[in-house]
């Protein structure tokens, strides 16, 4: 066989193998609940947090089983801090969660550091900037589902603060894919994040 015939039956069973198999390159790795690296998992409880190596940011993963981190909950904004600087506070308790009285983006942060989410006791608001990271235009619910699965085409809180009457931040929109100013009476869902 010529030497330009062998390079060619080489290359031929490659061309072959399908897409699918090849990998794909991302820069998310699934973190299981003791937060060490795990297999991407979908369904009503999948793999609580995923790291993106790329910022090393650790984001909180959306479960459907009607627990803390459902993905069906909302929050109001609020943030009882901003007082000291003489900004509103937001709106206290005024989304629907299973955990009444914690029903806003302060509440939910500290109920989630409390369950120590993946090992870990220093979850977030994301940033504006933080969460637009996320943003895959080109899926449908503009995030990378096989990482974020039970993920809504909603607006999602930031911490990004914007001085409002009655407070509010920013939200970045998963049905759009953009940001804007959010007023802290709506109730919307909640993504932490946790890392530099």
């Amino acid at each position: 066989m010529s030497p330009s015939l062998r390079i060619l039956a080489l290359a031929f069973p490659l061309a072959l193998l399908p897409v699918s198999s090849q990998a794909e390159s991302t820069p998310y790795v699934a973190l299981d609940a003791k937060g060490k690296k795990t297999v991407p998992k979908a369904g009503p409880r999948p793999h609580p947090c995923v790291l993106d190596t790329g910022t090393g940011l650790i984001w909180e993963v959306k479960t459907d089983d009607k627990g803390p981190g459902d993905k069906d909950w909302s929050y109001t904004w609020y943030d009882k801090n901003k007082r000291d600087e003489g900004f509103p506070v937001g709106y206290a308790d005024g989304g629907s969660c299973t955990h009444k009285g914690s029903c806003d983006t302060a509440g939910y942060v500290v109920a989630t550091n409390k369950r120590r989410l993946c090992g870990f006791s220093d979850w977030r608001l994301p940033s504006a900037e933080e969460l637009e990271s996320l943003l895959r235009p080109e899926q449908p619910k503009k995030i990378d589902e096989r990482f974020f699965p039970n993920s809504r085409a909603d607006y999602y809180w930031s911490g990004t603060y914007v001085a409002l009457d009655v407070g509010g931040a920013m939200f970045v929109s998963f049905a759009h894919g953009m940001s804007l100013a959010g007023n802290s009476v709506a109730a919307a869902p909640v993504r932490l994040v946790r890392g530099p």
